[in-house]
């Protein structure tokens, strides 16, 4: 059987169009817009904390230390901490770090320590 598409029909689906779009496009602008906040009064949605997984880590003195392993969320989406690898070259040499939110800003494209290159070395290393 075929379906005759009438412009009421037509219509309906054009107008729904933009509609789906911005729904495909709302994750992307969500994660955009929490990215120039200070972590310790920051919330994540599973969704943005895994995008943030392998961004590089600096330190406050705009020193590349490593890269983020993983957020710690509380059951509301607080970011409650953050573990990441500094150090070493190619993984080898590399430990990682347990940080509290409030040692953290997110950035566009990286995270920031309130830490110097120096201070983060001094971190105590946790077993991964």
């Amino acid at each position: 059987m075929i379906r005759k598409l009438t412009l009421a029909t037509a219509l309906a689906a054009v107008i729904a169009l933009p509609a789906v779009a911005e729904d495909v496009k709302a994750p992307a602008a969500a994660i955009t817009s929490v990215q120039a906040q200070k972590a310790g009064d920051l919330s994540l949605t599973s969704q943005q904390a895994q995008a943030w997984i392998g961004k590089p880590v600096y330190s406050s003195d705009d020193k590349k230390l490593g890269e983020v392993e993983v957020f710690q969320r509380s059951s509301d989406d607080k970011v409650t901490g953050m573990f990441a690898d500094i150090g070493g070259y190619w993984g080898i040499g590399e430990h990682r770090v347990k940080l509290a939110s409030a040692q953290i800003s997110l950035k566009t494209d990286r995270v920031v320590l309130d830490l110097t290159a120096a201070q983060a070395k001094e971190l105590p290393a946790i077993a991964k």
